[in-house]
């Protein structure tokens, strides 16, 4: 099912989108096919207090484009994922209409590309409401997921030697808008690199010897129980 027929293009938060006519005829159809348009992933942010997230969605925040886990202290990856939706707004009082455009996010997928290819793929239950774009920036929600779930990956059996082995995450985003239309996100690729010994602070990070567990520059030492 084609959603751009006679619809007027526009420019959105640097990305073309259908004019808002569009956008609320697909919020209320359902059975059209996934739109990669309407929903997609923003960034990967720190966290802000210790091991966890305090919700503040800051544009100007810094993000980070790969991840660091040290093995020996800690064996999950917990992610906070920007989640951006582009859907205009399309309540209104006067003719009793209600916001069909919010998208209840219920599932990250994810495929964990190992180095020489093979895949291990999984979804991740998820809760969260991404609000509608209110017309000239998209509605912003963040996500926070465990990137790499504990058992699912072992670090001796990731193929590779080495101090430090990579492993590059695709994830996807999908849920359904209120108005019952099923959306999912494009595919945003984010690395981590994992190794044994790789974040033990010495010195203005921490005690020395304490593990810091992942991303030694935004992570409070101390601060992330690990596993």
């Amino acid at each position: 099912m084609s959603l751009f027929v006679k619809a007027k293009a526009v420019q959105v938060g640097g990305f073309l989108l259908v004019a808002a006519a569009a956008a609320a005829s697909f919020a209320g159809a359902p059975g059209c096919a996934d739109n990669e348009t309407m929903l997609f992933i923003r960034s990967i942010v720190p966290p802000t207090k210790g091991c966890g997230y305090d919700g503040t969605i800051d544009n100007n925040a810094p993000t980070i484009t790969w991840g660091t886990l040290d093995w020996s202290c800690k064996k999950e990856y917990s992610a906070n994922i920007v989640v951006a939706n582009q859907l205009q707004k399309n309540a209104s009082n006067e003719i009793r209409r209600t916001e069909a455009g919010r998208v209840l996010i219920d599932t990250v997928q994810v495929s964990a590309v190992l180095p020489g290819g093979a895949t291990v793929a999984y979804d991740l239950p998820a809760t969260a409401i991404v609000e509608p774009s209110d017309g000239t920036t998209p509605g912003y929600a963040v996500v926070s997921v465990p990137l790499l779930p504990l058992g699912k990956l072992d670090f001796a059996r990731i193929p590779g030697a080495g101090l430090v082995k990579q492993v590059n995450f695709e994830i996807r985003v999908s849920g359904k808008t209120l108005g019952g239309s099923a959306v999912t996100s494009a595919p945003f690729l984010f690395p981590v690199r994992i190794g044994e010994g790789i974040l033990v602070a010495r010195g203005d990070a921490g005690t020395p010897g304490t593990c810091i567990g992942q991303d030694t520059a935004y992570t409070e030492p101390g601060g992330c129980p690990n596993p």
